[in-house]
C-alpha cells in the first residue's frame, strides 16, 4: 500500500520541524554560551590581523631602512580581507567543538526521553523530522557565523578600513567555508546521535571522533612523512632524488589534508583570504604565493585547491545521508 503525502501538509511539517529546531539552538544555554566563547576565542586573532594590516599599511606607506642603510623588502598594500587571516585557527578548533555541541544530543535526548515517539505519531514524516533537524541546525550555525562576520566588518569600517568588491567576496567564501567545516562537525554529531540511543555516549563518541580528525590523521601524517618520504636529500643529491622526495611529500600532504577536516578547512580558508597562494604545507610549514601585482582575485587560489573545496563542501552532505538513512531504519519502540 503507497502512502499518499498532503503536499501542504508535508511542507508545513518540515517547516514546523526547522522553525522549532532553529529556535532551540539560538534559546538554548549551552549553545549560546559556546556561541559567545567562540566569538571571544576569534578575538584575540582578530586583533592580531589588525595589527599585521596596520604594519603592513605603514611599511607601503613608509619602508624601514636596516642597519647597513638599505630599504627592507617593500610589502604590498595590504587587503581588507588580510585581517582574517589567523583566524581559520581559532575556528577550527573553538568551532568544532560547538558543532558538536548543537547536535550530539538532537536525536539520542529524544529517544531517550521518550519524546521522539511522541513526535512521530503526529502528521510529520520520519525524513521530515532529521532534515528539520539538520537544516535547523546549519542556519544556527550560518545565523552565528553571520553575525560574527558582521560584526568583524562593522569593526574594520570603524577602524577606517574600508572592503573593496574583492575583500567582500573573499570574506565571503570564507564566511561558506566556515559553515562547511561546522557542518561537518555538526552532520557528524547528528549522525551518531541517531545511531547512538544515550546521549552521554553520543557526545563521548563525537569528541572520539573529533580527537582521531584533528590530532590522529594529522600525527599519521608526521609519522608517515619520515617513513615514506624518508630523510631529505643532502646538498649533494641529484635533482631527481630532490624531486622524488618532494613528489612524495606533496601525496602524503595531500592525502592527510583530505583526511583531516582542520587541515582542510584551514587550506580552502586560507586560499579564500589570500588569493595569491599556490601552496600549503602543514607537514612542512611552507606556504607559495604568486607575486603580488594586483591581477589575482578571490576565486583564483580556489582553482588551485578545488578537491579540497568539493570534499569540504559535500563530506557535511554525506553525514546527513547517513544520519537520514540510520533515522529511517530507526526503530523507536
Amino acid at each position: 500500500m503507497h502512502v499518499i503525502r498532503n503536499n501542504s501538509l508535508t511542507g508545513g511539517g518540515l517547516l514546523t520541524v526547522v522553525r522549532k529546531e532553529f529556535a532551540d539552538h539560538l534559546t538554548n544555554r549551552t549553545s549560546l554560551v559556546l556561541a559567545v566563547l567562540l566569538l571571544v576565542v576569534c578575538v584575540l586573532p582578530f586583533q592580531q590581523g589588525l595589527a599585521g594590516y596596520r604594519y603592513a599599511q605603514e611599511a607601503y606607506a613608509d619602508p624601514v631602512i636596516d642597519e647597513w642603510g638599505f630599504h627592507e623588502p617593500m610589502l604590498g598594500l595590504p587587503n581588507a580581507a588580510d585581517v582574517y587571516f589567523p583566524l581559520p585557527e581559532a575556528i577550527s578548533t573553538a568551532g568544532a567543538i560547538l558543532a558538536i555541541a548543537m547536535g550530539f544530543d538532537l536525536v539520542s535526548r529524544e529517544r531517550q526521553t521518550g519524546s521522539l515517539k511522541m513526535l512521530l505519531v503526529r502528521p510529520i514524516f520520519r525524513d521530515e523530522v532529521i532534515t528539520g533537524k539538520a537544516l535547523g541546525g546549519l542556519l544556527a550555525l550560518t545565523a552565528i557565523i553571520a553575525a560574527g562576520i558582521a560584526a568583524s566588518v562593522a569593526v574594520l569600517l570603524l577602524e577606517g578600513i574600508v572592503p573593496g568588491p574583492d575583500d567582500l567576496v573573499s570574506i565571503l567564501l570564507f564566511s561558506l567555508a566556515t559553515v562547511a567545516f561546522l557542518a561537518f562537525y555538526f552532520g557528524l554529531a547528528l549522525a551518531i546521535s541517531t545511531v547512538v540511543p544515550r546521549t552521554g555516549k553520543a557526545f563521548l563518541y563525537a569528541l572520539i571522533a573529533f580527537f582521531i580528525f584533528s590530532a590522529v590523521i594529522p600525527a599519521v601524517g608526521e609519522v608517515t612523512k619520515d617513513t615514506f618520504a624518508g630523510a631529505h636529500p643532502l646538498p649533494g643529491a641529484s635533482p631527481s632524488e630532490r624531486e622524488e622526495h618532494q613528489a612524495r611529500l606533496d601525496l602524503i600532504e595531500s592525502v592527510v589534508t583530505v583526511f583531516s577536516p582542520q587541515w582542510n578547512y584551514k587550506l580552502v580558508a586560507a586560499s579564500a583570504l589570500e588569493p595569491r597562494l599556490t601552496a600549503y604545507s602543514f607537514l612542512g610549514g611552507s606556504w607559495v604565493f604568486l607575486p603580488d601585482d594586483g591581477s589575482t582575485r578571490p576565486m583564483d587560489a580556489l582553482a588551485w585547491f578545488w578537491q579540497n573545496a568539493l570534499v569540504l563542501f559535500l563530506a557535511p552532505l554525506a553525514l546527513f545521508v547517513l544520519a537520514y538513512i540510520a533515522f529511517q531504519r530507526m526503530d523507536v519502540r
